[in-house]
């Protein structure tokens, strides 16, 4: 009877587990928590995990009330539950911890301490490549005052031919036809990595870009980065990618704080690299988005209008 009771605890602490993990995961998305640790395309398969969780749970304590009453569960196939407290403690213990973890602290979008962590990415296309990728077409100046209307399709093509690039070179040159730029959620990396890769024919376009405020020690007084979060699959892989902002009053803008800014796109250097950098003529404290992480876009061309 005893080996009886404690079997059924085994089966008992397995029901509670089973069913505080897929609690959690009920909570997170009826809390609209979920996004802070998975992509869309993900969440599917955890929702349904929960379900599966709660099924396995029911057969648990079902098990554990019939062994409780001395009866055989459907399947005695499984090994051996631990004899030692100490393995029974350190087993469950190992399931519970992330499990309170989880319950307890709060639910947060990652900001300017895990960016500093991974590295803020303000070039986000390699620029040395091999000779044979180079493009064979020259490029023509950039025209910084141009508006797009003054060159014709062709010389716009020309200006963004990459034969390793195409879908950039095809968001560079709608973006170029445009007056101002506006570095949409949807293809936030794609668009900053377009600017990046043409950083001469934008000097001196229009751009407006929104984001958390990231700033670094060795950062100037007058610099702030704006900076958002990109994640494939988890927040796990999360990547944070920005641009340099050159805005006099930058010390009014304390990190994480959720600016809208205005400016011109200029050509600067950061710990030795070229990169785009915004002079700002307006930053605008917003509120923080409903979704602060974006996701990588495996189809941007059709979110180009």
């Amino acid at each position: 009877m005893k080996g009886n009771r404690l079997l059924s605890l085994h089966y008992l602490l397995r029901t509670i587990i089973l069913l505080g993990f897929s609690s959690y995961i009920v909570f997170l998305t009826k809390t609209d928590a979920l996004q802070y640790y998975l992509a869309p395309r993900m969440m599917i398969y955890v929702k349904v995990a929960a379900v599966a969780l709660y099924v396995i749970a029911c057969f648990q304590g079902y098990s554990a009330i019939r062994i409780y009453q001395g009866k055989r569960v459907a399947c005695d196939c499984e090994q051996p539950v631990p004899q030692s407290a100490v393995r029974s403690t350190l087993s469950y213990g190992l399931l519970i911890l992330p499990l309170l973890v989880g319950f307890c602290l709060p639910n947060a979008a990652l900001g300017s301490a895990i960016a500093s962590a991974k590295g803020m990415n303000l070039t986000t296309v390699k620029q040395e490549r091999p000779k044979s990728s180079a493009s064979t077409v020259p490029r023509p100046a950039a025209l910084p005052a141009a508006t797009g209307t003054a060159n014709t399709d062709a010389e716009i093509e020309q200006m963004f031919h990459d034969e390793w690039q195409k879908e950039l070179s095809q968001i560079g040159m709608n973006l170029y036809k445009k007056d101002l730029i506006v570095v949409k959620p949807s293809l936030y990396k794609e668009i900053l990595s377009s600017i990046d890769l043409f950083k001469n024919n934008f000097i001196g376009k229009k751009i407006e870009i929104s984001g958390f405020v990231f700033r670094e020690e060795k950062m100037k007084s007058n610099e702030f980065v704006v900076g958002r979060f990109v994640i494939n699959c988890c927040s796990a892989d999360a990547m944070p990618y920005g641009a340099m902002i050159d805005f006099p009053a930058a010390q009014n803008y304390t990190k994480d704080t959720w600016v809208k800014v205005t400016g011109t796109i200029q050509s600067g250097s950061y710990n030795g690299n070229d990169i785009i950098m915004i002079k700002a003529d307006q930053v605008e404290k917003i509120t923080v988005p409903e979704s602060p992480y974006l996701h990588a876009n495996y189809d941007p061309l059709k979110e180009l209008d």
